[in-house]
């Protein structure tokens, strides 16, 4: 049969490549959801927001007690990223688990990863985070 023709041999593998590559971007361009901020899981996630932004003053909005840290550029934020794991509590206090990663400073990289534990009072409707947590663990409070 000389009329049958056959793919080229590159064009399969070339597709694969570049679904896997779509497949990553998508998941690298997904933006976070907003969460209702009245609520603990949205608390947090102001609040790492306001750290991620280095507004330091905003942050320590959402938390009980006073803390001074540095949280300006070139701090131990830079290149973190956040995931909610999940939320455990009743109407008065909660506990909010988040997923952090950050790129490794190894010189063949790679991710340092953990866990975040934030205990959040209800004072009136509105959601506090206890003291010490992230970053400020490594700040006078």
């Amino acid at each position: 049969m000389a009329g049958d023709r056959k793919l080229p041999g590159w064009l399969l593998p070339t597709v694969g490549v570049l679904a896997v590559v779509a497949l990553v971007a998508a998941g690298v361009l997904r933006e976070a959801p907003e969460l209702d901020p009245t609520t603990p899981e949205g608390t947090v996630q102001v609040y790492l927001q306001a750290v991620f932004d280095g507004d330091q003053e905003a942050a320590a909005a959402l938390t009980e007690g006073e803390c001074d840290a540095n949280l300006g550029p070139g701090s131990q934020v830079d290149g973190v990223s956040a995931s909610l794991e999940s939320v455990e509590g009743d109407e008065n206090q909660a506990t909010v688990i988040v997923n952090m990663s950050q790129p490794s400073s190894d010189p063949f990289g790679g991710l340092s990863e953990w866990q975040e534990w934030f205990s959040l009072l209800n004072h009136d409707g509105t959601w506090m985070i206890q003291q010490p947590v992230w970053p400020y663990y490594a700040g006078e409070c």
